[in-house]
């Protein structure tokens, strides 16, 4: 695709839309009963070594207390976590995961692994360091802007 002379910030910027876009419609398709954000939800909320608030999970994954409430609510429906009130601040609703979101990362252990060696593939350990401290610092710009 050969593109108008534009600047690199620009581009940067409708690559990350039209890269999130295409990850989405791919991952889509490759798991069963969840769409690809809420695949992403899952790994992030085994990431916490305790079950972690609505709010704490949307810092995490960079969506809003609403959305990440709907993702909790239809991933519940479908059993992979319960939403309950934390016993020590009534106001605060902790997620936390079921046995079926274990099996779950077992039964599509290999899926998660292709589709990242896709994205990955033929990309140098050097360039992926770099984009990562990047989009990290990226992240860190609009950081607090969900909040």
């Amino acid at each position: 695709m050969k593109l108008q002379d534009i600047e690199d910030t620009f581009g940067i910027y409708g690559f990350i839309f039209s890269l999130s876009n295409r990850i989405q419609t791919i991952g889509d398709k490759e798991f069963e009963d969840m769409t690809i954000k809420q695949h992403f939800f899952m790994i992030g909320l085994m990431m916490f070594s305790k079950p972690p608030t609505l709010k704490e999970m949307g810092n995490l994954i960079g969506c809003s207390y609403q959305n990440i409430k709907r993702m909790a609510e239809q991933l519940q429906k479908n059993g992979y976590l319960n939403i309950v009130q934390d016993s020590k601040d009534r106001r605060k609703l902790l997620l936390v995961p079921t046995d079926k979101i274990l099996l779950q990362a077992k039964r599509d252990r290999q899926k998660t692994e292709h589709f990242m060696s896709l994205l990955y593939q033929d990309i140098a350990k050097e360039d992926l360091a770099i984009t990562l401290r990047t989009l990290m610092k990226m992240d860190q710009n609009l950081g607090g802007v969900l909040e």
